[in-house]
């Protein structure tokens, strides 16, 4: 398994055929993205990090958060050994317990750690960077809609929002929406993954060379570099086989 944790290859999906969508109510574009980083060292027992519960996966960030209760952000986990990070979903569980500093994230996957565990195995070349941008796809048979752009890498994105099924390895054009036509155009990319609403694209060639796409990634860099970061301590008690001080687990969500 790969460093992804919500990519789902699935077969060919036929789609309806949608009319072509009036840009000019579209809004733009580049968001605001709630990201927070957690740094695994080498000493690091990870599983031990991690609480699995009613099929997700439950860890606590030891740190002050500004995000609400029930409020979706990206994690980002790097682990020594794999150059590669681990991108996730989750949503912040606030904690009151005055002993502890931090909250607890609520990943939808019960397989976090065996994700990370596999990280220096993964296949991915280039670390996928959360974004938020409007985007305007138009599909090989000439159809044409809006979603966003939720993560991008130097030679793929992630498209969200989605109306319907895209077909693996179908071609599409992609240009954000908003933005000068000189710096909007993404170029054309090939479905590599689908699933419910969410499509992986991959840029081949000269794609991933296109300045529009190198622009965004650097954006995303950008966004990245000002992210709230923690370091696993050499200190923590996982190191000798131990769960390190938890608050107690939040109770159930209505999902």
């Amino acid at each position: 398994m790969a460093a992804v944790v919500e990519e789902l290859s699935v077969g060919s999906v036929r789609r309806h055929t949608v009319p072509m969508i009036d840009l000019r109510n579209a809004k733009s574009s580049l968001l605001p993205v709630a990201l927070v980083r957690y740094r695994f060292g080498s000493t690091a027992n990870i599983p031990l990090h991690f609480r699995e519960n009613n099929g997700r996966s439950l860890f606590f960030y030891p740190a002050a958060l500004p995000h609400r209760d029930g409020q979706w952000i990206f994690v980002e986990f790097a682990v020594a050994g794999s150059d590669v990070p681990c991108l996730a979903r989750g949503r912040v569980r606030t904690q009151h317990n005055a002993r502890f500093t931090g909250s607890w994230l609520e990943f939808p996957t019960p397989d976090l750690p065996l994700i990370m565990r596999n990280l220096a195995q993964t296949r991915r070349a280039h670390a996928r960077l959360p974004i938020d941008v409007t985007a305007s796809v138009r599909c090989a048979d000439g159809g044409k809609l809006v979603c966003r752009i939720a993560d991008v890498s130097a030679d793929g994105l992630r498209l969200a929002g989605l109306p319907f099924f895209l077909n693996v390895g179908e071609d599409l054009s992609i240009e954000m929406v908003g933005m000068p036509r000189a710096h909007s155009d993404l170029g054309k990319g090939r479905v590599v993954w689908v699933r419910v609403q969410e499509a992986g694209i991959h840029f081949l060639g000269r794609g991933s060379r296109n300045p529009s796409l190198v622009k965004l990634v650097e954006q995303a860099v950008a966004v990245r570099s000002t992210a709230i970061e923690f370091v696993h301590p050499d200190s923590c008690s996982c190191r000798g086989d131990q769960r390190p001080p938890e608050p107690p687990l939040p109770g159930p969500t209505t999902r």
